[in-house]
């Protein structure tokens, strides 16, 4: 899968020299939201897919993060004893996907004729910090060199897909998180793996109304979502819907997102003392999710969505041990977009921006100013295109809420993605 992911990333890195430093991070080292994240790119892909007449689909995107500030260890510092000190790193995340689908007969002609279709994807994202440093060569001027440094993770799924349209949809596979370190020599050997957790996924979706998915690891189910739109269910009532009926769609998450270990932000149920050999506890995340579009003419529809939380176990602050009180709201977005009326099939263009709140625990962590709490808004721009064959797009963002979803650690911090795809 590598091999698949630098050929259908944006960048591709020939030849990688990392160091071997210590660094703190949380969400990089998390598996279990990594998972997370790598399947909900997964199924986004997915979403726009699943009503595309397609034999092969290539995509890629890669998103930079600009000032990913990490704590390294210098040896030298404080005198020769050693200190944590800021290290000024981007970080560089590239995705890329490749799905080849095979019908069984012909392509069905309108979305309410019906078709069956398998089809087999590979994905793979990649987590990467790199350094740019100026190297000065004499009389030959100064030369710009940027590359990795620190730990590399890469996240992969491997997925079977049956389409039965429009009536059913099953996506099956599973989900490989590798981290790998570097050696003292500064090299990586991408076939010993420091950390590897092999995971199972099954995603459902029911006549373009419910859905359902689930992450299992060890048997165990380590996060759950289930997805309802209204809009069907209305029509089932005879209810007529034109192109200003709103797109009302709702959801129940469940994830295993607190559990004690060194990367986490805080303490789950009580406080431990992180020097005595520990018992972990967990606490789990449960957000109730509600999601509406609204076409206000042709050419522009508004977007609004909100999520409440729940954690099932008091949670604490690992810095002091203080009882955190989480608020009642988990996030919100609005989002203006410039989106025309089209076909199916048709080309099209949309524009975007809007503004969001998020809260969690690790903002407050590695935000600029932590004094300000872990609550946090922030705002996006972007646009894309996209033609039969092929189309791209470019986002900026500060704080957005899908942003810190993902990662934490991008609080405060400026990211600019850029996407491109083909189909055939």
């Amino acid at each position: 899968m590598k091999k698949l992911f630098c050929l259908f990333s944006f960048i591709l890195f020939l030849t990688i020299n990392a160091y071997s430093e210590v660094y703190e991070a949380s969400t990089l080292h998390n598996s279990v939201s990594r998972s997370d994240t790598v399947q909900g790119l997964f199924l986004d892909r997915w979403e726009i897919l699943q009503g595309k007449n397609f034999y092969f689909d290539i995509y890629g995107k890669i998103n930079w993060v600009f000032g990913f500030n990490v704590n390294t260890y210098n040896a030298g510092a404080n005198f020769g004893e050693g200190a944590f000190e800021p290290t000024d790193l981007n970080l560089v995340r590239s995705y890329g996907s490749m799905t080849l689908a095979i019908p069984f007969g012909k392509h069905r002609e309108s979305p309410e004729e019906t078709d069956l279709i398998m089809a087999f994807t590979a994905t793979g994202f990649h987590y990467g910090l790199t350094k740019t440093l100026k190297v000065e060569r004499g009389s030959a001027g100064t030369e710009t060199i940027t590359d990795y440094k620190h730990s590399q993770f890469f996240d992969d799924i491997y997925a079977l897909s049956l389409l039965w349209r429009p009536y059913l949809t099953v996506h099956a596979g599973i989900i490989v998180n590798n981290e790998y370190v570097p050696e003292e020599d500064g090299t990586i050997s991408y076939f010993d793996p420091e950390v590897h957790y092999r995971k199972y996924f099954l995603a459902m979706e029911f006549m373009g109304a419910a859905g359902y998915s689930m992450n299992l690891d060890d048997g165990k189910p380590e996060s759950i979502k289930v997805d309802l739109t209204l809009n069907p269910l209305i029509a089932f009532f005879g209810v007529n819907q034109s192109i200003y009926f709103p797109v009302i769609e709702t959801g129940f998450e469940y994830t295993a997102a607190y559990n004690d270990e060194p990367f986490d932000s805080v303490w789950a149920k009580t406080p431990k003392d992180i020097n005595t050999d520990y018992s972990k506890d967990s606490a789990k995340l449960l957000l109730l999710n509600l999601n509406i579009t609204q076409r206000l003419s042709k050419n522009f529809t508004i977007e609004g969505s909100g999520s409440l939380q729940y954690i099932t176990e008091k949670i604490y602050q690992k810095s002091d041990g203080e009882k955190i009180d989480p608020t009642k709201s988990k996030e919100w977005y609005v989002l203006l977009n410039i989106d025309p009326v089209r076909a199916p099939d048709a080309a099209g263009f949309k524009a975007y921006t809007g503004m969001s709140r998020y809260w969690d625990p690790a903002v407050a962590i590695h935000r600029n100013k932590p004094e300000k709490g872990s609550d946090i808004y922030g705002w996006i721009i972007g646009a894309e295109f996209d033609i039969p064959m092929f189309g791209a797009g470019l986002v900026a963002q500060r704080n957005f809420s899908r942003e810190l979803r993902m990662l934490a650690e991008t609080a405060d911090k400026w990211s600019i993605e850029g996407n491109i795809f083909f189909r055939i």
